[in-house]
C-alpha cells in the first residue's frame, strides 16, 4: 500500500505517543497512591502543633473526589493507549510488522482486567476507610450530617463503579475496532 511520507511520520509519533502515554499512567497510579496516603496521613495524626485531629478530619470527605478525579485521568491515558495499540494492529496503512500486528491482536484477546479492576479496588476501599474513620469521629448525629453522610458515601461509590462500567465499554468498544468496516458496510 503507498503511503504519503507525512504518513511515515504520523505513524512514527503514534508510536511514540503510547509510550508517553503508558509512562504518563504509570505516574499518575503513583500520584494518585500518593495523594490519598497524604490526605489519610494528614486527617488522622496529631501533627504536635495543636491541631486536633477532629479539626481536620474533615479532609477525609476529599478522598473519593481525588480519587475520581485520578481515576479519570488514568481511564483517560488507558483509552489512548489502547486506542493507538489497536490502530497501529489492525489498520493495514500503519504498517506495523507481524509480530506487532500479532502482538496487538494478542492483546486484545487477552486483555488485562486486573490493573483497571485494581484501580477501582483501590479507590472502592480509600472510600469506605475514609467513611469509616469519618464515621468514628462522631458529629454527625444529628439528621443532616447523618443525610449528608449517606449522601456523600452513596454518591462516591457510584461514581465510581460507574466510570469503571463506562470505561469497560469503551475499552470493548476499541476492541471491536475494524479498519474500513464502515465503508465495507456502505458498499453492502
Amino acid at each position: 500500500m503507498w503511503m504519503e511520507e507525512n504518513d511515515h511520520e504520523f505513524l512514527r509519533a503514534l508510536h511514540e505517543e503510547k509510550i508517553r502515554t503508558q509512562n504518563e499512567r504509570a505516574q499518575l497510579i503513583t500520584m494518585k497512591l500518593a495523594f490519598i496516603t497524604v490526605l489519610f496521613g494528614l486527617s488522622s495524626v496529631n501533627m504536635g502543633i495543636g491541631i486536633d485531629i477532629a479539626d481536620i478530619f474533615w479532609l477525609l470527605y476529599f478522598v473519593p473526589l481525588v480519587a475520581i478525579s485520578y481515576d479519570l485521568y488514568i481511564m483517560s491515558a488507558d483509552s489512548r493507549i489502547k486506542r493507538v495499540g489497536i490502530f497501529l494492529g489492525r489498520n493495514p496503512v500503519s504498517l506495523a510488522g507481524k509480530a506487532e500486528r500479532e502482538w496487538e491482536r494478542f492483546c486484545t484477546s487477552y486483555r488485562d482486567g486486573m490493573a483497571p479492576s485494581a484501580n477501582l479496588f483501590f479507590s472502592t476501599i480509600v472510600t469506605l476507610g475514609a467513611a469509616a474513620f469519618i464515621h468514628t469521629q462522631g458529629g454527625w448525629s444529628d439528621g443532616f450530617m447523618r443525610l449528608w453522610f449517606a449522601v456523600w458515601l452513596v454518591f462516591s461509590q457510584t461514581a465510581i463503579i460507574v466510570l469503571w462500567m463506562r470505561h469497560q465499554m469503551l475499552i470493548k468498544n476499541i476492541g471491536d475496532y475494524e479498519p474500513f468496516e464502515r465503508e465495507r458496510r456502505a458498499g453492502q
